[in-house]
């Protein structure tokens, strides 16, 4: 009794110690930032160029970054490269995969916007529209210009909202869930063990029948002795 009430109470440690996956880790957002601002790009040429695609992979290499994409001034998907990049298909357009609802968010805002901005809201409608992992994940848009301040495209990345380090609370209430579950299991069997051994020539039996059913099987063995 008393193992099945600690095995519901670390079911709700559990719970309580989780770190919720929505939560935005700042360091995280610092670093991937930080890396977005080390890129460099001299012509609208250059951004096509597989030079450039590996560079970039280079320059956005790490744990916390998941995807990368590289879009064209006017919206097209040119480089795509992650666990996410399938719902980005190469050469489609923001335009095309952005859905209604973003759309229609966009034109509510629009006057407010200029073209740069408007397009960095379509890019950033279009990496997230796969909605499965937007609780995984936070999104990051930088426009691309060069030292003359010509734009020449767009960079996006996805990244890990939260720390990849697991907390050691869930290491150890994990551990100690485990524990309890066995002292919970092994003890019906134990109980009938003891409780039939003096009395009935087939404690053995009960006790392994038990031990693999556990509690029906004990509900069984208690019908059985009346």
């Amino acid at each position: 009794m008393l193992s099945g009430i600690l095995v519901i109470f670390l079911f709700v440690s559990v719970a309580v110690f989780k770190p919720l996956q929505s939560v935005e880790n700042v360091e995280n957002r610092k670093a991937v930032l930080d890396k977005l601002k080390q890129i460099r790009i001299e012509s609208t040429d250059d951004l096509k160029s597989k030079t450039f695609f590996n560079y970039v992979e280079r320059t956005l290499n790490g744990s916390v970054i998941n995807t990368k994409w590289l879009i064209t001034p006017n919206g097209k998907i040119i480089y795509a490269e992650g666990g996410m990049a399938a719902s980005t298909p190469l050469n489609s357009t923001v335009y095309s995969l952005a859905d209604a609802q973003s759309r229609g968010l966009i034109d509510a805002v629009e006057f407010n916007l200029d073209p740069v901005q408007k397009e960095m809201m379509y890019i950033a409608a279009s990496i997230r529209r796969e909605g499965e992992h937007n609780d995984v994940y936070g999104h990051l848009v930088v426009p691309l210009f060069t030292k003359s301040n010509v734009l020449v495209g767009f960079v996006g990345v996805a990244y890990t909202l939260n720390d990849s380090k697991t907390p050691i609370q869930i290491y150890v209430v994990s551990i100690a869930l485990i524990v309890c579950f066995l002292l919970y299991w092994l003890s019906l069997p134990l109980w009938v063990y003891f409780d039939s051994r003096e009395r009935n020539d087939k404690f053995v039996l009960w006790t392994i029948f038990v031990l693999i059913g556990n509690l029906p099987a004990y509900i069984t063995y208690l019908i059985t002795k009346r």
